[in-house]
């Protein structure tokens, strides 16, 4: 389980006098047992893929920092998550009943599925030029019940906010672009199955949802704060994932377009600027949607409860695709890490996946709280 959105605010303070906005956006991994991972640096010029398979061959242009699992990098390269240095970032997450093609057709390029990731963030600068390209191209991969296969589908968004999802159905590369249902995809609002399709049409069935009310009254039998979402599902399927991050984002698109006034600590000048505010919120808010904390969503295997197979949030990331940035926290270290892409050097030319510098995730390292018992 997994779940991803896209929070889009004032950014203060205004470049030159002009309001803009600044585009966040948030996803957490949500699997069984445990996944090591590393964040690796892959530089520009990067020849794919990094080992034999179904993908044609290409070389990258940008440069990206994505997330890997360091156990299988050597032979099986995913990258389920990732930012590039013009701000397009591009993820992976569970959609079961996926299924890839076995071969491209005539005069398309076949893209193997674990490389999708890497194929979007090495080429690309924005969502529509992706988008244009993906209609020469065929996601292929192994078929369901192969040792190889992962049910999975995919979203990109760039610096401008523009999102699509790619989904692979019966064979065929399903592409929603920025404008799907005039413009639905930038929210970019994304879990798991059913597919996308079905997901925009179910939220005709909540749309009297909304974040703002009247707040609380004075008086007994007032209507409560919050009085707006009485009917927004509370479990953590997929389905009322979906709806709960499409409701609860939506009060940042009534921000002033001005900026003024929405940082909570504006009259504490300097407190906290928009980008430590959203990234903040962002993380929040997708362990608000997500909500599972390890050992809360728990199966049976042969008859007993086994902790290793119930799903959990292992990590989470926000992505800041004005000033290219990535950060991330863990489930067991809410500590956030940072890295400032535009503090990177991309160059060096092609590598083997050993040699792309990394740090570790999961599990995290550091301290995991701040021991301020000498200050009392």
């Amino acid at each position: 389980m997994c779940t991803n959105f896209l929070l889009s605010v004032p950014n203060l303070p205004a470049v030159a006098g002009q309001p803009s906005l600044q585009h966040i956006s948030a996803r957490c991994m949500e699997l069984t047992g445990t996944l090591a991972t590393r964040l690796y640096r892959v530089p520009a010029l990067q020849q794919f893929p990094v080992f034999k398979n179904h993908s044609q061959p290409w070389v990258g242009s940008y440069g990206f920092v994505g997330l890997c699992d360091p156990e299988t990098i050597p032979e099986f390269t995913m990258f389920m998550d990732g930012i590039n240095q013009t701000g397009l970032s591009c993820a992976a997450l569970w959609l079961p009943g996926s299924v890839f093609a076995e071969k491209a057709g005539a005069g398309e390029q076949p893209v193997a599925f674990h490389d999708f990731t890497a194929w979007v963030m090495s080429q690309f600068d924005s969502v529509p030029s992706l988008v244009m390209a993906l209609s020469k191209v065929r996601i292929v991969g192994p078929q369901p019940g192969a040792p190889t296969y992962l049910p999975v589908h995919f979203i990109a968004t760039d610096s401008q906010g523009l999102t699509a999802v790619i989904e692979c159905v019966d064979g065929q590369t399903v592409v929603y672009g920025p404008d799907y249902r005039d413009g639905a995809t930038n929210d970019g609002v994304l879990t798991n199955a059913p597919t996308y399709d079905w997901q925009r049409t179910n939220l005709e069935n909540y749309a009297h949802l909304d974040v703002v009310g009247t707040g609380t009254s004075r008086k007994a039998g007032g209507v409560p704060v919050g009085a707006g979402l009485i009917g927004l599902p509370g479990d953590i399927t997929s389905v009322s994932r979906y709806v709960k991050a499409w409701t609860l984002r939506q009060g940042f698109a009534k921000l002033p377009k001005d900026g003024q006034g929405w940082l909570p600590t504006a009259k504490l000048d300097g407190v906290t600027g928009s980008t430590q505010t959203i990234v903040n919120v962002a993380l929040q808010l997708v362990t608000t949607i997500q909500a599972t904390p390890y050992g809360t969503a728990l199966v049976h295997k042969e008859g007993k409860v086994d902790p290793q197979l119930g799903d959990w949030t292992m990590w989470q990331v926000a992505r800041d695709h004005t000033n290219i940035a990535f950060y991330f926290n863990t489930a067991f270290n809410a500590t956030i890490n940072g890295v400032q892409l535009s503090g990177i050097d991309f160059g060096g030319g092609s590598a083997a996946p050993k040699d792309w510098p990394s740090v570790p995730v999961m599990p995290a390292q550091g301290p995991w709280f701040q021991d301020v018992s000498a200050s009392l």
